[in-house]
C-alpha cells in the first residue's frame, strides 16, 4: 500500500464511492426526513438512501449549485475541487450536511468561517480507509457531518473495513 501522495496526480472530480462504503456511511448516519444526494454519480449513496430521496447530477442536467428547495439532510461525495461552493450551497438548503472528503478540507479558515457564519458546527467525523479506487493522496478521508445550530464536541468514529 502506498502512503505517499502521487506528485504527478491530476485532479479528477469523478471519483465514485464504493457501494459498501456508501452503505456503511448511511447506516452510521441514519438520515431521515427529506434527503438530497447532490452529486449522484453512479448512484452509490442514492441506492442506500431512503427511496424517496432527491438527487442532482450535473452530467444529467441537474446542477446542485442552482437547485432550489430545502431538505433535512445532504449526503454526498462532492467534487473536491469545488468543496467550498458545495458547502456554502449545502448550508443554505439543509440542516445536516454529510460530505465525504479529505478531512483537511474541513479545517481551512475560510471553510470554518463559512460554517460558523451559516450557523453550522461539525458534529461528527467518520474516518475510514481510503478506497482502493480513490487517489492515494496521503490525507485522511472521512465523512464530515455539519449540523445547523450545533456547538458541542466533535464525535470521532471509525468505519471499519477495506473498500
Amino acid at each position: 500500500m502506498r502512503f505517499q501522495p502521487d506528485r504527478n496526480y491530476l485532479s479528477n472530480d469523478n471519483i465514485q464511492t464504493p457501494r459498501p462504503l456508501a452503505r456503511a456511511v448511511v447506516e452510521a448516519l441514519r438520515p431521515s426526513g427529506r434527503v438530497l444526494e447532490p452529486c449522484a454519480g453512479g448512484g452509490a449513496f442514492l441506492s442506500v438512501l431512503p427511496a424517496d430521496s432527491l438527487w442532482c447530477e450535473l452530467r444529467e442536467g441537474r446542477d446542485f449549485l442552482v437547485w432550489e428547495g430545502q431538505v433535512d439532510w445532504i449526503v454526498t461525495n462532492p467534487p473536491w475541487s469545488k468543496i467550498r461552493a458545495f458547502l456554502r450551497k449545502a448550508f443554505a438548503v439543509a440542516d445536516h450536511v454529510a460530505f465525504l472528503m479529505t478531512i483537511n478540507h474541513a479545517w481551512t479558515r475560510a471553510r470554518l468561517r463559512d460554517a460558523r457564519e451559516a450557523g453550522f458546527g461539525i458534529r461528527q467525523i467518520l474516518l475510514f480507509n481510503t478506497p482502493k479506487t480513490f487517489p492515494q493522496s496521503g490525507f485522511q478521508l472521512g465523512v464530515v457531518v455539519y449540523t445547523r445550530g450545533y456547538r458541542g464536541p466533535i464525535e470521532l468514529r471509525e468505519l471499519p473495513g477495506d473498500w
